[in-house]
């Protein structure tokens, strides 16, 4: 994304090097300026369960698989 792509400012340098980064994906862009435009805390907490759930999804893959 470029810096016109997005307008949400923000002043923490690993956010912005996200954003700027050409091997980011889309998505997770996209997951995190829809995520600056809440509340940090909620949003922390609701990014905190969407890792749960996404690890504990990608161990039961990985698990069958090497059966």
């Amino acid at each position: 994304m470029s810096d016109e792509e997005h307008s949400i400012p923000s002043s923490n340098p690993a956010i912005e090097r996200v954003l700027r980064d050409p091997a980011a994906s889309f998505w997770l862009k996209k997951t995190l300026l829809s995520a600056l435009t809440r509340d940090p805390v909620d949003a922390a907490n609701d990014a905190e369960v969407l890792f749960r759930l996404l690890d504990d999804w990608s161990r039961e893959i990985l698990e069958k698989g090497l059966r």
